[in-house]
């Protein structure tokens, strides 16, 4: 099991905003539908910023997508290289938390892995499981 949190301030989303590559159209279409969509846009940031944290190895946060059903609970989306990195590095889950108040948004990520690591085992990219 490995964990991140990230904190971020909500006006530091106006500048995100603008680099297309950050927030998947359903990210931007659930904010939307909310009242303070960038408070939304903040803690879903803070999330792709803590897994990216806990991925590493050139993961992009356009590669993290921050899902939520109707009524369940957030999860993440990857693909490309953050999808990869997962596989590198056994987890075979990743949890999220999110929370926002005026001034800023946070998140906690935690990969859970299905077989414990073994002190000292080497990924691809020199990292120690």
């Amino acid at each position: 099991m490995a964990s991140a949190f990230a904190l971020v301030e909500i006006d530091a989303v106006r500048q995100v905003r603008a680099d297309e590559t950050v927030f998947t159209a359903g990210e931007e279409a659930y904010a939307r539908a909310k009242r303070d969509p960038e408070r939304r846009l903040a803690a879903r940031l803070a999330a792709k910023q803590a897994a990216q944290r806990l991925l590493g190895g050139g993961a992009g946060l356009g590669e993290i997508e921050v899902a939520r059903g109707r009524y369940g609970p957030p999860a993440l989306r990857l693909s490309g290289v953050a999808k990869e990195r997962m596989a590198v590095l056994g987890a075979s889950a990743a949890l999220v938390s999110l929370t926002h108040e005026r001034l800023h948004a946070a998140a906690v990520v935690v990969l859970l892995r299905t077989e414990p690591a073994c002190h000292g085992d080497r990924v691809p990219g020199g990292e120690v499981r």
